[in-house]
């Protein structure tokens, strides 16, 4: 079925997607040039960005791998663009749909601008993106991809192909399968993945860090990613980071501050049953890893009174506590608080798919109906900055980033429509 603007409207309304049904409705039609240097029009004037916060993006930035001065230079941008792409998980590489919403944005980039990628860490690596994983499609024979001497080949052969009778999507898994449930945040390089790393082929060597056992493995896969997507944008300033370590030290700083919203969220207990009377009181603010049966799970935390929990989690509610928690790495934080801090206190755009635009709206909604934060940010900040689709080819195959560094040509078309670049996810989303 052809889709017009007031069709894909009604269908999405009926799949009870009303943001999206909003968006799309005015830009169905669109070139996506056009539509994309509309995402990148923000105020002119924001409001300042918190201290905290810009001390929690200079040390992701040096954790990842700049100096001071460049750290600085970046929280700079940041500051004055407030625009952040926070669609994408992190990944050790990315498919057809990150792919797809990476184009969409960078058409509109301002020159000289940097893309700022924060990827979501608090998701187990098992997830839609399969973030343990390298990706690829069937246009590439595996031992394209890894060496046959690589530890474990024939294991990799028989799982590959498996796989390639009953899809097109192909991957290799660079971690055991004991940590498929486990979270991608605060994890570590497995021997698994030091050992097959060496024995992949040059494209791959080529933009990939050293992966050594015991090391950040989302430090590895940001620096990663960010190769890769300037390998097929060479004009254009990429950067991946953790979103997640951006708001867990931007927690320990403001928690330390009883003055701070976020501080009265957790402590003082008339705002907690206020904004708790508007917001879902099983509101996840934070997952944590448990170990359940001799198995290591990601569990949402809660807040229910003085207590934080998930299934088989529990810590009494004290500054302290929380700070020591969130320090640690044990507690991961989640989607409320960061959208909270980066959308509502902070003034961020914040590009994203089309379960963000739903619940960013929501979250809007009720926090204007709170006395907590400032209305006025609230009231402007943009929750509309819808970037998805997929990249196929002309039989409607996926085309991932590895494919392209493998040689694969795609010729990405700016005078293309949204409603080109999203047809091929319509099955999904309705």
């Amino acid at each position: 079925m052809a889709y017009n603007r007031k069709s894909i409207q009604d269908a999405l309304q009926k799949a009870k997607r009303p943001e999206l049904a909003r968006i799309l409705s005015g830009a169905w039609d669109l070139p996506l040039a056009e539509y994309s240097k509309s995402l990148w029009q923000t105020l002119s004037e924001t409001p300042s960005m918190e201290i905290e916060l810009r001390q929690a993006f200079e040390a992701e930035f040096c954790r990842i791998g700049f100096n001071e001065k460049q750290a600085k230079r970046y929280s700079t941008e940041l500051e004055r663009t407030r625009v952040l792409q926070t669609a994408t998980h992190l990944t050790a590489s990315e498919g057809p749909t990150f792919l797809a919403l990476h184009y969409l944005a960078l058409l509109g980039m301002p020159q000289g601008s940097t893309y700022f990628v924060g990827s979501y860490s608090g998701v187990p690596f098992a997830n839609a993106a399969w973030s343990g994983c390298l990706n690829f499609s069937n246009r590439i024979d595996l031992d394209s991809v890894i060496s046959v001497d690589a530890p474990g080949f024939a294991e990799l052969k028989r799982a590959d192909k498996d796989r390639v009778r009953d899809s097109s999507d192909r991957r290799i898994s660079l971690i055991p399968g004991k940590m498929r449930d486990t979270r991608v945040f605060k994890s570590s390089i497995p021997e698994k993945m030091a050992d097959l790393m060496t024995y992949f082929s040059k494209p791959i060597l080529e933009i990939s860090p050293k992966a050594k056992e015991g090391d950040d493995f989302t430090k590895w896969a940001s620096n990663f990613c960010t190769k890769q997507l300037g390998n097929i944008f060479p004009s254009k300033s990429v950067i991946y980071f953790d979103l997640n370590e951006v708001i867990s030290k931007y927690l320990e700083l403001v928690i330390s501050n009883s003055n701070h919203p976020i501080y009265k969220l957790f402590f003082d207990n008339a705002v907690r049953n206020s904004v708790f009377a508007v917001f879902p009181s099983d509101t996840p603010l934070f997952t944590v890893n448990v170990n359940n049966k001799n198995k290591m799970r990601q569990e949402s935390v809660v807040l229910n009174g003085d207590e934080l929990h998930s299934q088989n989690y529990r810590l009494k509610l004290t500054p302290e506590n929380l700070i020591n928690e969130i320090k640690s790495g044990a507690l991961c934080p989640g989607l409320f608080i960061g959208f909270t801090a980066f959308s509502f206190v902070n003034g961020f755009v914040c590009f994203g798919s089309f379960e963000q635009v739903e619940y960013l709206a929501d979250f809007k909604k009720k926090w204007m109906a709170l006395d907590l934060l400032d209305n006025e940010i609230v009231h402007n900040s943009n929750t509309s900055a819808f970037t998805s689709g997929r990249c196929v080819n002309e039989s409607g195959e996926g085309i991932f980033p590895l494919d392209m560094l493998f040689g694969l040509e795609k010729k990405f078309n700016e005078n293309q429509t949204v409603q080109e670049l999203l047809e091929p996810l319509l099955s999904r989303l309705l």
